[in-house]
């Protein structure tokens, strides 16, 4: 029977665990619609996330500011999303959040350029308006090889490989699209909402030079479209 503490220091008692999202919804249901993800005793988590014991809980939304930059990295697993369905043969290898957006390194053996952005970002659109669930699973590194190794994903696998046996692996399930990354993410796209790619350039895999030469799609991502329009008359 977990008693929640919340940021103002009100206390909550529940007859059994529940999630960061069941919590949003037990206070209001404004509060539930614009959840992103949580804090239980000050560690980010999914709002997925079960609170099983006694916690001080924060829920964050949009307008927090590591809300927005888990915006943000979704924003970029909705990129590679989009470019699987496009380009069925990319490979991905990572997609992290930066300053104002995120990118996502891919090797193609088509050139992307600015001409492509339209019809990715079209594409990207199209499946944030499905607005369809994220699922988080957790899994052995064992079994996030095999997963990617079955997807042809070369980046994945090296990456999966080199992750310490026993550190937790979490897979993020975009309907037919599988990513692997710590997280958190939003738990639905109905939250992404105001994007934008912006550009293409070259970058080696890993940072060095003496490895192949991808190719990184930017983009940045803001809590809604007033914000992203501000911000696209200054770049």
């Amino acid at each position: 029977m977990p008693q929640i503490t919340l940021p103002d220091n009100s206390k909550r008692d529940f007859n059994d665990p529940l999630t960061i999202e069941e919590l949003a919804s037990e206070i209001g249901s404004g509060l539930a619609n614009s959840t992103i993800a949580g804090k239980i005793n000050g560690v980010l988590v999914d709002a997925s996330e079960k609170i099983l014991k006694d916690s001080s809980v924060q829920i964050l939304t949009a307008d927090d500011t590591e809300g927005l930059e888990i915006i943000r990295h979704s924003c970029a697993h909705l990129l590679a999303h989009a470019l699987k369905q496009l380009y069925p043969k990319v490979k991905l290898a990572i997609g992290p959040v930066i300053d104002d957006g995120f990118y996502y390194d891919i090797s193609l053996d088509e050139k992307i350029n600015d001409s492509n952005l339209k019809a990715i970002e079209q594409c990207m659109t199209k499946l944030a308006k499905k607005k369809y669930p994220v699922i988080r699973e957790v899994v052995e590194r064992k079994k996030a090889i095999e997963v990617f190794e079955s997807r042809s994903e070369p980046y994945k696998v090296k990456i999966a490989e080199e992750i310490p046996e026993g550190e937790v692996i979490a897979l993020y399930h975009h309907e037919e699209y599988i990513d692997m990354c710590r997280g958190p993410h939003v738990t639905n796209t109905k939250h992404l909402k105001a994007f934008k790619l912006t550009k293409v350039s070259g970058a080696y895999w890993r940072g060095d030079s003496k490895n192949e030469m991808l190719q990184r799609i930017y983009g940045t991502a803001w809590k809604n479209k007033k914000d992203l329009n501000e911000h696209l008359k200054w770049i």
